[in-house]
């Protein structure tokens, strides 16, 4: 028997011991050695192809002293190398790193031996057959091809620091599962300290400093693996994700689709992808990653409902179409998404449809879509992880019916449907100033005002209310009447409009907009007594008379709370108006007394 007193273990060979934290539980729960395939060192003439297999065998019996590694025999090698029927003198690195994976080795030994000036230089290395990746060595030279026990010692010394680099490497990525960032980083800087070049550790200590949400470091390590290796798919995904925490978007998305030209039917980061651009806005591009994701993958719900809201949310702007493509885009995918799943198919996928359809002012496929809306809702408990109450997507499929119904004219109906989704959510987004409006719209202006005040009393901002109830009272309501002959005037319009930025005074806070809403009320109290006037010039009535003085009479208080808006023109009001008044004031005094 050969003696192993050349064979020294990594501790002897001079290889300090680092000082390392305790072990996470997974390492201390290892109790078996681990295998290492050692393959014959590939010699190159005119070195005798016997120091190559002598040197594998100085390096078995090293083992057999080495803590926690053993090698397998070679016997059993050979036993496997004859069932592929292949020739151990013939194979390749790459053929002894793949019978490694086939015997669950954890490290694989290759080498070659050369002929060069002073003796043969020897180059082994330690390679982890599943991922590649390579131990901490160093070529070296011995005197002749007889010296195979010094070349055992060197490659034994060697591997005493490369264990001492895998058992860092180890800890970090156990700690880092762990989730204890620290401890993780600790030991993959010890890894990095014995082979900075490892790829692997800074790949495991930018996943530790994203873990501590070190973005800029987590970006460092990353990086350099990807330059390195520019087909690592782990670091290619984990680099994007880390420039979008940077609020780098150009570098994120850049990297996200390099990993996709790797793995394209990886859904879960093709939507990843699509989120991080509907951050930035680019609606466009977004659409088009989600259409290139259902063309492979055409029954994949998630990106067919990603897809259903994303073309509805780039074809419009502020509820104003501005793509009818993207739009349809968003009708066909949820056609899609009801013909898969049937009564099963999301309630917010309906809900999108129908909005896509009242964009495109498809009223009555809303209206169907709606109803299939409102029948899934209804059969299902809503209380799906992140998805809206039962309660809350009914109430936003009625408000969407009530749009419907408003734009098909038919604004009893959109009362009826509005109402119905405050019974259901009353925090509707400015649920009752639209009821108001819808009521106006249907003749009740009693009931709108009510709305509107109680649309205040619930918590609405007074003056947005204000704003609102003016907007509509004066461009749906008074500036028509502006503009006809005075005994063309509607009394009933122009009397709503009245009413309307009466109540609108009652709200609006700004000095300025009052004192303007101040201004139209004195001038729609002329035209309103102006109105009337006009209709009692043939007859000089006293009842239409009394009327027309009352509404002349309300002029001047608002013109007093109307500031300097219009100045010159409440100059002249205020001189009609005492025409006026003297003038009514005659017909009552003449024509009253007759009566």
């Amino acid at each position: 028997m050969r003696s192993t007193r050349n064979i020294l273990p990594w501790v002897a060979a001079g290889v300090a011991v680092l000082s390392l934290p305790a072990a996470p539980r997974a390492l201390e729960a290892q109790t078996s050695d681990l295998l290492i395939l050692v393959a014959p060192v590939a010699v190159t003439e005119p070195v005798d192809r016997r120091f190559g297999e002598r040197i594998a065998e100085e390096i078995r019996d090293g083992l057999k002293i080495f803590p926690g590694y053993i090698a397998i025999e070679r016997d059993d090698a050979r036993d496997l190398i004859d069932d592929y029927d292949l020739d151990e003198r013939t194979m390749s690195a790459i053929e002894w790193q793949q019978l490694g994976m086939q015997m669950n080795a954890a490290l694989v030994m290759v080498g070659t031996a050369v002929a060069v000036p002073g003796g043969v230089e020897v180059d082994v290395n330690f390679l982890e057959p599943n991922s590649g990746d390579r131990l901490p060595m160093v070529a070296f030279t011995v005197a002749d091809d007889d010296s195979h026990e010094v070349a055992g010692a060197q490659i034994m010394g060697q591997l005493g620091q490369g264990v001492e680099y895998l058992r860092s490497l180890a800890f970090c990525g156990d700690y880092l599962a762990s989730e204890q960032p620290m401890d993780a980083i600790s030991n993959c800087n010890a890894a990095l300290a014995l082979n900075p070049a490892s790829d692997r550790a800074h790949y495991l200590r930018g996943r530790a400093h994203m873990l501590n949400e070190a973005w800029g470091e987590a970006a460092a390590d990353l990086q350099g693996v990807v330059d390195n290796n520019a087909s690592d798919t782990d670091a290619l995904e984990s680099l994007a994700f880390t420039y979008a925490q940077l609020g780098d978007g150009a570098a994120s998305l850049r990297y996200y689709q390099r990993f996709l030209d790797f793995r394209p039917d990886d859904v879960d980061t093709r939507l990843r992808i699509a989120y991080e651009l509907t951050q930035a806005e680019r609606w466009t591009e977004t659409v088009q990653l989600l259409q290139d994701g259902v063309e492979r993958a055409p029954d994949n719900v998630g990106l067919l409902e990603y897809l259903t809201a994303a073309s509805l949310e780039a074809g419009q702007t502020a509820g104003e179409v501005t793509d009818p493509a993207m739009i349809r885009v968003a009708v066909d995918a949820s056609g899609k998404l009801v013909a898969l799943q049937g009564d099963a198919v999301n309630p917010s996928t309906l809900s999108n449809a129908t909005n896509a359809y009242m964009l495109l002012e498809e009223y009555d496929n809303a209206l169907a879509f709606s109803d299939q809306a409102l029948a899934a809702i209804s059969s299902s408990d809503g209380s799906g992880e992140g998805e809206m109450s039962r309660e809350e997507l009914l109430a936003q499929v009625h408000a969407s019916r009530s749009t419907i119904y408003d734009r098909m004219e038919n604004p009893e109906m959109g009362v009826a449907e509005l109402e119905q989704a405050l019974a259901y959510n009353p925090n509707v987004p400015n649920g009752r100033q639209r009821l108001a409006a819808l009521k106006m719209k249907a003749g009740d202006t009693e009931g709108a005002v009510a709305d509107f005040r109680a649309a205040v009393a619930a918590g609405a901002d007074a003056n947005q209310v204000g704003n609102a109830i003016f907007s509509l009272g004066y461009n749906s309501y008074y500036v028509p009447q502006t503009r006809v002959e005075y005994g063309s005037i509607d009394l009933g319009e122009l009397n709503t409009a009245l009413d309307l930025l009466d109540v609108a005074t009652e709200f609006v806070q700004d000095t300025d907009l009052s004192q303007q809403i101040h201004f139209f009320l004195a001038y729609g109290y002329f035209l309103r007594g102006s109105a009337f006037d006009s209709r009692n010039e043939a007859d000089m009535a006293c009842a239409p008379a009394r009327t027309a003085l009352g509404a002349f009479q309300r002029v001047s208080p608002h013109l007093a709370q109307a500031g300097t808006v219009q100045a010159a023109n409440q100059e002249q009001i205020r001189v009609a108006i005492d025409q006026q008044l003297y003038r009514q004031e005659s017909i009552i005094e003449e024509s009253c007394s007759r009566s």
